[in-house]
């Protein structure tokens, strides 16, 4: 087991009267400071969570999100003391940037949060260049972590699921096993229930490609300030979870038992100290990567029973085809079979290496009473074993995605597995 504590929205601050911030942003996020969140968010209040990580024994922290205020140096500065005391206490600490963190042009071009908080370097993607990272969290689990802030205008504190971030998001996700359940961290909720000036721009992108990959049991973000546990798994999404502004006077952060396939969750408030106030469990199922069906039509095409290969068979299919042939079966094994170790395929032609049985390259002589192998084709366990499998079927066969194919149901599909 490995034990989770998801903070976002620090929000580190350090009034600054240089004159200098009046050719930037940071003047209007320092008179909010000044008249504001100075008297809501304290810079004491994340630091007293380190003795309760320790006594608790939290192993992982994963930070959703604004650190900073402005984005100045001095704020970047608290921030990166913050972080060293976790890790100098053996917490792993994951940090992704919120727009806050990039509060201003300067603090963005010259990725200051970079600077400071490196990217993780055990995974090929960089958070930093490619806009998501994956690294190995525990048995069975991947971290996934995605940078979509940017710095924004004077009223704006958008975010942008970008289509090159897109991009690298599809790649990194095809790498991770289907098997593996994946805990995706980004600042923003990809859902547009906030103003227009604070939402994810391309939200719905995010949606839809998080909605077609079911390995994604977990999405851990941060920005709204409210603390959120939405099951949506009933609406083919994943839990959803915000751990609410943890540098808020009245802030929330969530601890979180991952082992295997379950997850305790204990919500923390702060009520003159810590306090749990809420436990819930959840436990994970894992959904193939075609859980929403594919489409498949055969057209007859014949090219299945083309070229070498093997096609085993059962002795129901034995009955059948003999039956079919109206031969014996010593007749059959004697004409159209051979011996393979324990097991008994089809013979080839051996003029072409296709199916014996195959005539003209399209017609199957024994359509009727073909081998089991040959029913259930192409839901066979090799060409779902993940999306390329898929896509090197469909490089064979026609019928796969073709334009007047159905939606085949996972049910149909599993049954076809099971056959």
């Amino acid at each position: 087991m490995i034990r989770i504590a998801h903070i976002s929205d620090l929000h580190f601050s350090k009034f600054s009267l240089s004159p200098a911030q009046f050719f930037s942003k940071q003047w209007l996020g320092n008179m909010n400071l000044l008249f504001n969140r100075s008297k809501q968010y304290l810079n004491e209040r994340p630091f007293s969570l380190v003795p309760e990580f320790k006594e608790k024994g939290i192993t992982h922290v994963i930070i959703s999100g604004d650190l900073t205020t402005t984005s100045s140096h001095q704020e970047y500065k608290i921030a990166k003391h913050f972080v060293e005391v976790l890790e100098k206490e053996g917490m792993k600490v994951f940090v992704i940037p919120g727009n806050h963190d990039h509060y201003t042009k300067k603090s963005d071009r010259t990725k200051r949060f970079y600077r400071t908080f490196p990217s993780p370097k055990n995974s090929e993607f960089l958070l930093s260049q490619h806009g998501v990272c994956s690294i190995a969290l525990t048995s069975g689990w991947h971290l996934v972590l995605m940078d979509t802030a940017l710095a924004t205008t004077l009223v704006s504190s958008n975010g942008y699921f970008s289509p090159v971030v897109e991009e690298n998001f599809k790649k990194l996700i095809e790498k991770i096993p289907p098997k593996e359940n994946v805990l995706l961290v980004n600042h923003f909720p990809f859902f547009d229930h906030d103003t227009p000036r604070r939402r994810l721009i391309r939200g719905n992108q995010l949606l839809r490609l998080v909605e077609s990959c079911p390995h994604i049991q977990m999405y851990l973000h941060g920005h709204t300030h409210r603390h959120t546990i939405a099951d949506l798994r009933p609406n083919k999404l994943p839990l959803i979870l915000n751990s609410g502004s943890t540098g808020h006077q009245n802030g929330s952060w969530n601890q979180m038992d991952l082992e295997g396939n379950s997850l305790k969750l204990t919500v923390n408030r702060w009520k003159d100290g810590w306090k749990e106030t809420d436990v819930q469990t959840f436990l994970f199922e894992s959904k193939p990567w075609y859980h929403n069906g594919l489409r498949f039509k055969c057209t007859g095409c014949g090219k299945c029973c083309t070229g070498s290969g093997f096609v085993w068979l059962e002795k129901e299919d034995i009955k059948h085809i003999t039956k079919h042939l109206e031969l014996t079966e010593d007749e059959f094994y004697k004409k159209y079979t051979r011996q393979l170790g324990f097991d008994i395929s089809l013979i080839e032609d051996p003029v072409t290496t296709d199916c014996v049985f195959l005539e003209d390259k399209k017609f199957c002589k024994i359509y009727a009473s073909r081998p089991q192998q040959c029913r259930t084709f192409p839901w066979w366990k090799g060409n779902l074993e993940n999306p390329q499998a898929w896509k090197d079927a469909k490089a064979r066969c026609e019928g796969i995605d073709h334009k007047e194919a159905p939606l085949i149901s996972l049910p149909d599909i599993e049954k076809h597995l099971e056959d």
